[in-house]
């Protein structure tokens, strides 16, 4: 017998006699326990479930010219509605099917139903509400939680982002000014720290989405040589500064042109790498890429090994759970959350694959992964430069380090150079000399600086002085350096070098250096310094109109721009830059999201209704946001913004949009140097 209160059970079935009957049965089970109801027909039947709550409905397969499934059917589809037991005349096991496929709880015959029968099947199909009802409040609950947590998360975005912008930006303006050694290890400090805060704002967010359901994966074309090219670059500098080598191995056989989301792979590529080198003291750290060993199109498989601490067993099993390390003495020593690992290994997992680790204390370790990517139509591949006249030259190389010599003389033989590799400049030297006239003659030497014992200068020098007894007399030579610190302008100039780079060289680069060399092109000088100054971009009057709430963002973007051609009008919350907008003409809008008031979003829908109105052109309009989500970029462009940018934003990435999206003018008035970027919000 029922323990809960009073059950309320319906009964819908065209014969009284079956009330009646169903009546007795449930007073035979329990005098108090039931309270029944009778609707004779199924529109009288649906009213009724409309009107009042009931636990359980027993509705009789044939309803005069209407089926009891259609009634379940429309039952079943309201929120929270009673479980239906179907009752039918006769034993026809098709329709005890039908009826538990559309929802049913139970099937009863009528004429073998007995009190206890009856009241077994009214207590299971009451179980089995109340745990659906339970399992529906969980479902809501989570997904509440949910939905409270991202906001939480996209709130904390917004308010650690926004000062962040502020702190980096400011920190890149101060290691441009001129400042005594002593000033720029402070200011690198700081720059390092707001990485390092970025960097773990970004996991979390990350995180958030991956736990959320919310994380997409974009399908685009693009270059698998540059996105590892980029992730090696931004390892690289921590590589030197440790003094390890970093070797990057992409075979010919590997297809480059995919289709797949770059972000998350350089991402993925990035945060291994970046381990590899954070937890090796000495040696090197090898990336490799080759094509998978199944069958399919398109299966790379990516594996990134180094030489440092290594894992017991037991750390190897945990390495890939959030917030987790070695060890409280590894997170003191190296840092970190212990977050990369585990959003890299749920990225891996989107893209069709498993990230694993091998790895023995005090050997090293190595993490793999196969991605799956759709290889890119042949028409919508950009041509690479590709060298000319080198068929039929060769090359030596000197180099002690096997993989670094393998990778070199591949990407060698993919221009078309034959090359000769010795570990021993000596050998190297000799081998030189020894050279007969009826010999095919040297076009080219490259050096590797981590050639042990040897000055590779020294080795240039004298590789010139030999040059100018051979037939040719001369041989270019390129030197291959892991240490910035070494690249001595003097020096290069006595050994008579051709050309220089910082190791890991990306193809493209080593392309270009060979080319220089051997006279296919000229050099491009890369001086040294901040990443702004070393790509300089060409800007062109423009007015425009920034519009953000922060007084220390529009003290950044004045100084970013302080030294452009730009006439810059600040205004502090959306309604007044319509206000302006209304008053004035610009180029260009760089627009706040998340302002008090009147937000970027609300601003924006009025700037283009105000065009519409005028029948005026559209004025580009960047959306800057500390929200890093899909969907505000969606609403963005739904409220009719041009572009977007995410805090913090770099000067080099603001220059880019604006000169990108600018509008253009037929003419702009020179601005003054008093008026230049500093009209204020009123």
């Amino acid at each position: 017998m029922l323990e809960a209160a009073e059950v309320r059970v319906l009964l819908v079935d065209d014969d009284e006699d079956e009330y009646v009957i169903v009546g007795d049965l449930l007073w035979a089970a329990s005098k108090e326990g039931y309270h029944l109801t009778w609707a004779p027909t199924y529109e009288q039947g649906l009213e009724t479930i409309r009107a009042t709550a009931y636990d359980v409905c027993l509705v009789d397969y044939r309803l005069g010219q209407r089926s009891g499934l259609d009634l379940l059917a429309d039952v079943t589809a309201r929120p929270n509605h009673p479980q239906v037991i179907l009752l039918t005349g006769d034993g026809d096991r098709d329709v005890d099917v039908i009826a538990t496929q559309a929802g049913a709880a139970d099937y009863l015959v009528k004429g073998e139903m007995t009190a206890a029968l009856l009241e077994r099947s009214i207590r299971y199909a009451v179980e089995r509400g109340r745990a659906l009802k339970a399992l529906r409040d969980a479902s809501e609950l989570a997904q509440s939680l949910n939905l409270a947590k991202s906001a939480f998360v996209a709130a904390m975005s917004h308010e650690i982002r926004t000062p962040m912008n502020a702190i980096l930006g400011m920190s890149d303006m101060l290691w441009e000014s001129g400042l005594d050694p002593e000033q720029r290890e402070y200011v690198d400090v700081l720059r390092r720290a707001g990485a390092g805060l970025l960097s773990l704002i970004n996991d979390i967010l990350d995180l958030s989405k991956i736990e959320a359901g919310r994380l997409e994966l974009e399908h685009v074309e693009f270059d698998l040589e540059e996105v590892v090219d980029q992730a090696i670059e931004l390892t690289a500098v921590k590589a030197r500064a440790k003094g390890i080598g970093l070797l990057a191995h992409l075979p010919a056989g590997v297809p480059t042109w995919l289709l797949g989301d770059p972000t998350r792979l350089r991402q993925i590529l990035i945060n291994l790498l970046g381990n590899a080198v954070k937890f090796t003291a000495s040696g090197e750290v090898v990336f490799r890429a080759r094509n998978n060993e199944s069958d399919k199109s398109g299966q790379i498989e990516f594996a990134v090994s180094d030489t440092g601490i290594g894992m017991s067993p037991d750390t190897l099993e945990k390495v890939f759970d959030d917030f987790t390390q070695a060890n409280a003495s590894t997170a003191r020593q190296y840092g970190g959350t212990g977050l990369g690992l585990g959003i890299s290994r749920r990225l891996v997992e989107a893209m069709g694959g498993t990230l694993t680790a091998a790895s023995s204390e005090g050997e090293g370790s190595t993490f793999r992964f196969v991605a799956q990517f759709d290889e890119a139509p042949e028409s919508s591949r950009t041509a690479r430069a590709s060298p000319r006249n080198f068929h039929g030259n060769r090359v030596l190389l000197m180099s002690d380090n096997a993989a670094s010599s393998l990778i070199l003389q591949e990407m060698l033989q993919g221009f078309g150079l034959e090359s000769d590799a010795y570990r021993s400049p000596a050998d190297a030297l000799a081998r030189l000399l020894a050279l007969t006239a009826n010999e095919q003659p040297y076009s080219l030497a490259v050096i590797d600086v981590s050639l042990p014992g040897t000055d590779a200068f020294v080795v240039a020098a004298e590789i010139r002085r030999i040059a100018r007894s051979l037939p040719t007399k001369s041989l270019p030579t390129v030197l291959l350096d892991s240490n910035a610190g070494l690249a001595d302008g003097a020096r290069k100039v006595d050994a008579g070098l051709s050309g220089y780079a910082l190791k890991p060289v990306a193809r493209s680069r080593f392309l270009r250096l060979v080319s220089a060399a051997m006279g296919e092109e000229k050099p491009q000088q890369c001086p040294a310094g901040n990443l702004d100054q070393r790509v300089p971009l060409a800007v062109k009057p423009a007015r425009i109109l920034v519009v953000d709430d922060s007084q220390n963002n529009r003290l950044l973007f004045q100084a970013y721009l302080r030294t452009s051609q730009y006439q810059l009008t600040f205004e502090e919350d959306g309604e007044s830059a319509v206000d302006r907008f209304a008053a004035s003409d610009f180029d260009l809008i760089l627009m706040d999201m998340e302002m008090p008031g009147m937000n970027g979003l609300a601003a924006t829908r009025a700037i283009r209704a105000l065009e519409r109105e005028r029948g005026a052109p559209l004025t580009p309009i960047i959306a800057v946001s500390a929200d890093v989500s899909a969907e505000d970029i969606e609403r963005t462009g739904h409220a009719g913004c041009t572009a977007y940018l995410t805090k913090p934003v770099s000067k080099l990435n603001l220059l880019r949009a604006i000169e990108k999206h600018r509008r253009e003018q037929q003419s702009v008035e020179p601005i003054s140097p008093r008026e230049k970027g500093v009209r204020q919000a009123r």
